[in-house]
C-alpha cells in the first residue's frame, strides 16, 4: 500500500500521447456546427428547468391541503426529497459549470437553487467544480471522493478491519448522506484551509451567512411553515422531513455513486513530484464510467450525469447536448483503442459500486473470494 501524498505538491498531466482528445474535439465542434447550436441550454432545457420547479412547488404544497396529520404528507415529503436532488443536478449542476445560460450572472442566480435545497452553491461550485473535476479519482485530492476511515474507497487506502462488511453497512451510512450534507459538512467545511487538493482560503464571511440563513430558511418552509400554518402535528412534519432526508440521499446516491467509484475505475496515484501516469483525457476516460446512456428517461432526470465521461471531458456544455456527443466518444474512442467504460442499466453500475466495496475490504489473503 503506499503511503499518502504530501499536500504540497502540485497535479500536473503529461502531454496527450495520441491524437484521441484533438480528434474528440475537432468532431464535436463540428457537431455543433452543423446543428447551428451553441454548448449553452437551449429551449428545450429552459422549458425542463420551468417543469421540474413546477413539480417541485406543486408536490411542497400538497401537503397544504391535505387533512390534518395524513400519512400522505410523509408520502409527498419522499417525493419531494428524491425530486430535490433532480432539481440540483439538473439546474445547479450545469449553473456551478456556466452551462445553463451563456451569461455568467444568470449562472451564478440559477446556482443558488442549492442553497434553497438546504446546500451551500459556494461549497458545491468550490468542491465539485474547483476540487473534483481538477482531481478526480486522485487519493488525497479529490474532494468529491471523502477520506473517511468509515470506508474504503481508494484500493490504495489504509485498510481496517471493520472495512470487510462495508459493503453492508455502508447503505445505512448513504441514508444519511443529505442531512450530514446540509447540516454538518457544509459547516466543517469553512474551517478547512484545504478540501481535498482545493485551497479553501480566504473563505468570505458573507458566505458563512449567506449559507446559515438559507439552511434557516430552508427548514422553515419545509417543516415549521406548514407547522404553524396547518393542521400538520410538528410530529408529523418531523417525519415527513426525515422522508424528504433520506429519499434524496438514496437518489443522490444512486447518481453519484456510479460515475468514479465502480470496481473497474483507476484510481492512479502521482509520483512524488505530482506528475500524473497518465494524460488529462486518458485519466478522465479511466476514472469515470457512463449507465443508462441509451435510457433517455434516466437522462432526462439525471440531468445528464450518466453521460458522465462527456462530462469530464467538455464541462462546460449544457447536459442536453450530451447525448449527441456521448455516441461521437464512443465512436472516437474505438478508432483510437481507447477503453470506454459504461454499464447499460442502473442495477449492474451498482453492483460494480459494491463490489468494489467489498473488495476493498477484503484482506490480502482473502482476494480469491468472490463477491
Amino acid at each position: 500500500m503506499s503511503a499518502p501524498l504530501p499536500r504540497e505538491i502540485t497535479i500536473k498531466f503529461p502531454p496527450e500521447d495520441d491524437q484521441f482528445f484533438s480528434d474528440l474535439r475537432t468532431e464535436i465542434r463540428a457537431y455543433f456546427k452543423s446543428t447551428g447550436q451553441t454548448v449553452y441550454g437551449n429551449a428545450t432545457m429552459y422549458w425542463k428547468v420551468c417543469g421540474l420547479l413546477a413539480v417541485y412547488l406543486g408536490v411542497y404544497a400538497l401537503p397544504w391541503f391535505l387533512t390534518a396529520n395524513s400519512p400522505w404528507v410523509i408520502a409527498a415529503y419522499a417525493f419531494l426529497g428524491m425530486w430535490s436532488v433532480f432539481l440540483g443536478v439538473n439546474v445547479g449542476h450545469d449553473a456551478a459549470h456556466h452551462a445553463l445560460f451563456k451569461n455568467r450572472k444568470l449562472n451564478d442566480v440559477a446556482m443558488h437553487i442549492f442553497d434553497l435545497l438546504g446546500l451551500s452553491s459556494f461549497n458545491w461550485k468550490n468542491r465539485h467544480v474547483s476540487g473534483h473535476h481538477v482531481f478526480s479519482n486522485i487519493m488525497n485530492f479529490d474532494p468529491d471522493i471523502q477520506q473517511s476511515a468509515v470506508v474504503k474507497i481508494f484500493p490504495q487506502d489504509k485498510r481496517r478491519s471493520f472495512h470487510k462488511w462495508q459493503w453492508i453497512y455502508m447503505p445505512f451510512i448513504y441514508a444519511i448522506f443529505i442531512p450530514r450534507w446540509v447540516f454538518y459538512r457544509d459547516f466543517k467545511d469553512v474551517f478547512y484551509e484545504k478540501i481535498g487538493g482545493f485551497k479553501n482560503r480566504p473563505y468570505p464571511v458573507f458566505e458563512v451567512v449567506k449559507m446559515t440563513a438559507f439552511k434557516v430558511f430552508y427548514v422553515t418552509y419545509t417543516v415549521a411553515l406548514p407547522t404553524l400554518l396547518t393542521g400538520h402535528s410538528l410530529a408529523t412534519m418531523v417525519w415527513a422531513f426525515a422522508a424528504l432526508m433520506v429519499a434524496s440521499s438514496a437518489t443522490i446516491v444512486v447518481v453519484l455513486l456510479t460515475t468514479h467509484m465502480l470496481d473497474d475505475s483507476a484510481f492512479p496515484d502521482p509520483d512524488e513530484n505530482g506528475m500524473m501516469p497518465y494524460s488529462w483525457s486518458k485519466h478522465q476516460m479511466m476514472t469515470t464510467s457512463d449507465y443508462a446512456t441509451e435510457n433517455r428517461f434516466v437522462t432526462h432526470l439525471f440531468g445528464g450525469f450518466n453521460h458522465h465521461i462527456i462530462h469530464h471531458l467538455f464541462q462546460h456544455v449544457c447536459h442536453v447536448h450530451y447525448p449527441a456527443m456521448t455516441r461521437i466518444l464512443v465512436e472516437v474512442a474505438a478508432k483510437h483503442n481507447v477503453t470506454y467504460r459504461t454499464k447499460k442499466r442502473i442495477l449492474p453500475a451498482m453492483y460494480s459500486h459494491f463490489k468494489l466495496l467489498y473488495n476493498n475490504g477484503l484482506a490480502p489473503d482473502q482476494f480469491a473470494h468472490d463477491f
